[in-house]
């Protein structure tokens, strides 16, 4: 913004040389050796002063929007000091502990959701800063009903159609009577948390009445032109979203009062002597610096006039001289010119070409010497004259950690912070009561978690030495211990909950897995080990098989041969009885002395075993036959040919095995047996032998 524009707008009242003191309004003019100034503890800029606080605020809007560096001092000094919110565990009213946890979840809907109560912080804290003044009110939801002057029935302003605003009235079609005319209109408020909004004044459409005696504030708001504007020609967005106190402020064009006790007024604190009439503002930070920002805005411009002069050098060139000879007495200059200009030309069309000139080429630069002439180290020095007075220290604007030695600074400016952090902690008490009120919930304490400028390392290491190990012996609660830390313990609380619910669901899924895992990998082995144990029992199959098999044809060689022995040892029975061999059937035989020995076995076994081991020595070959017919017939007790010594011991046998009885009966007759008749023999039984030893050995029955 130009100087004569600021003053043609009155944001600033010039002063006069001292031989026109007392005068206003006379404009000084800014030559060299004509300046003079009222006081010789002023300078130039001391020369001119707004004359009104709307002006100061003026004046210093146009520095905190277009200069970056001042914007972007108020944004960290707004931003810095605003941290994470914190919902006590207790109310305020009753100290009561709450037990809903759902009266937090409402609450921090409501602020940080609905309202957004952060940005709201960090919107009042740039206020502050910058224009020293930051007003805030709880805007409240609500209904604008239009009643028909007709027949009296109500109907809403937003869903009614048709319905137009002219003349500040609202003039539409009842759709009860259809009476197109005006219609009354009324504001109803509605508890609905969702339409509530936080409002920041415009301070220039703000007056402040301010009572010098009684410390007491009284805030007037002029509706803005554009709002005024939007109002008066009906536009329905603005008319339905604008309370009726204001439509008629605009109406009757007068200022609104607001009620103070919906009006929060952050305040900064100053000398208030600038202007004693409007005490009832604060003062800007920035207002202090201003000098300073107009020296860094004069260095700025000078560095911008060195680089347009001096940034780019100029290059002469020039025939150089050797010795004694000068070139100006040998060559044709005009001629050299035309030469260097033309090997210009081809070596910037071919930076690789290679120029041959018959004498010395020199050159000189003139200019080009703006980074000598840079005033940059200044404007830096300026600068931090400038953070300085607005209240931070450089290091904060401009990064970096070498201030964190920095002991004393670092409490000027913590606790610079801290007493803003108060204000805006207050601003939050002020919207939770309102909107407390207004909703008719109960109060929550709402806190910003600490702050400090930086970490106290040996400190949280004392706390967290204090909170910890078991309750009865720690110094220090977990929970006071997080608040110092900025973590919300009833947050941490759920968050832990809901983490130790999701480890737990990993075990049990990771149970779960290993279970099925170990289960399928059992089935498999069950199944290989049922295969490996039915391979088995085919291969022990195979081989009993192939061994019976081998038995049976060794039991069948046997027998073939053992036919020729009975056939023998019948002929030795046919002498001893007088019978003709021919005459006798020998499977019969076989059959019939097997069924007098089984008999024989049940009735006196001592006496059995005599009479085997006599046919035994008597009759080897028939002994033979029946004795595998008794071994069928589980009876014998022995095997199938003891030995000499088992055979004295355990006349006729051995003691039974797990081969008892064998298969034998499951093949075929063996030759010697070969046609015998079962039925003769039951027939014809003959008497059992007496119990007695035999008289010779040769007559075993």
């Amino acid at each position: 913004m130009a100087f004569e524009e600021i003053v043609s707008q009155g944001l600033i009242t010039p002063r006069t040389s001292p031989g026109s003191t007392g005068q206003s309004d006379v404009k000084v003019s800014f030559t060299r050796g004509s300046i003079k100034y009222d006081s010789p503890f002023m300078d130039m800029t001391s020369t001119y002063l707004p004359s009104s606080i709307k002006g100061i605020l003026r004046f210093v809007a146009s520095y905190v929007v277009g200069d970056g560096f001042v914007s972007q001092c108020i944004t960290k000094m707004s931003e810095y000091p605003i941290t994470s919110l914190i919902y006590d565990d207790e109310i305020s009213d009753n100290k009561s502990s709450i037990k809903d946890s759902r009266l937090k979840d409402n609450w921090r809907t409501i602020l940080e959701k609905k309202i957004k109560i952060l940005m709201t912080l960090k919107q009042a804290g740039m206020d502050y800063y910058a224009y020293g003044n930051s007003l805030v009110s709880v805007n409240f939801p609500f209904i604008r009903m239009l009643t028909c002057e007709k027949c009296g029935a109500t109907h809403n302003a937003k869903t009614l159609d048709g319905v137009k605003f002219k003349n500040f009235k609202y003039v539409g079609k009842c759709s009860r009577c259809s009476h197109d005319g005006a219609m009354e209109y009324k504001d109803i408020n509605v508890k609905d948390y969702s339409g509530i909004s936080i409002v920041h004044w415009d301070i220039m459409c703000i007056h402040i009445k301010y009572n010098s005696i009684t410390g007491e504030h009284f805030y007037y708001y002029t509706v803005p032109k554009d709002i005024a504007a939007a109002i008066s020609t009906g536009d329905m967005d603005i008319v339905n979203s604008t309370r009726a106190e204001v439509i008629e402020a605009v109406k009757s064009k007068k200022k609104i009062k607001l009620i103070s006790d919906n009006v929060y007024h952050l305040k900064r604190p100053a000398p208030q002597y600038l202007v004693p009439s409007e005490r009832g503002w604060g003062i800007p930070v920035v207002l202090a610096v201003m000098k300073d920002v107009f020296h860094t805005k004069i260095l700025k411009k000078g560095n911008e006039m060195i680089a347009f002069d001096h940034i780019m050098p100029l290059r002469i060139l020039f025939p150089q001289g050797t010795g004694d000879v000068s070139p100006h007495m040998t060559i044709n200059l005009s001629a050299w010119r035309t030469k260097i200009e033309d090997e210009i030309r081809k070596w910037k069309a071919d930076p690789n070409y290679i120029s041959i000139v018959p004498i010395p080429l020199g050159m000189q630069n003139f200019s080009g010497d703006a980074k000598v002439l840079m005033v940059t180290q200044e404007i830096r020095a300026t600068e931090d004259a400038v953070i300085t007075g607005i209240g931070v220290i450089p290091e904060i604007i401009r990064g970096g950690a070498s201030w964190s030695g920095s002991n004393v600074s670092l409490r000027i400016v913590e606790n610079s912070f801290i007493n803003h952090r108060n204000d805006i902690q207050n601003l939050i008490d002020f919207i939770i009561d309102k909107v407390s009120t207004y909703l008719g919930i109960k109060r929550i304490e709402v806190k910003m978690s600490d702050f400090k400028m930086a970490d106290d390392l040996e400190k949280k290491r004392m706390m967290m030495g204090g909170a910890s190990g078991p309750s009865s012996d720690s110094i220090f609660s977990m929970s006071r211990f997080q608040k110092e830390m900025g973590i919300d313990p009833e947050k941490d609380y759920e968050e832990r909950l809901k983490e130790l619910k999701r480890r737990v669901e990993l075990r049990v899924r990771e149970a779960e897995g290993d279970a099925e895992a170990r289960g399928a990998a059992a089935i498999i082995n069950a199944i290989y080990q049922a295969d490996a144990e039915m391979e088995n029992r085919n291969r022990i199959d195979m081989h009993q098989r192939e061994e019976q098999r081998k038995r049976d044809e060794h039991a069948r060689a046997d027998q073939e041969q053992n036919a020729e022995g009975v056939d023998q040892d019948v002929g030795i029975l046919s002498d001893s009885t007088g019978k003709d061999k021919n005459q006798i059937s020998i499977p019969n035989l076989i059959l019939a002395i097997t069924q007098r020995f089984a008999r024989l076995a049940q009735i006196d076994k001592e006496e059995f075993k005599i009479r085997m081991l006599a046919m035994k020595n008597a009759t080897p070959s028939l002994y033979s036959e029946v004795y595998n017919n008794m071994r069928e017939m589980n009876i014998i007790e022995a095997d199938l040919i003891p030995d000499l010594e088992q055979v004295q011991k355990y006349t006729p046998g051995e003691i039974p095995s797990t081969m008892q009885g064998e298969s034998f009966g499951d093949g075929g007759q063996s030759p010697a047996e070969s046609g015998a008749s079962v039925s003769l023999i039951k027939s014809n039984p003959r008497p059992l032998p007496e119990a007695a030893p035999p008289r010779s050995i040769k007559s075993p029955i």
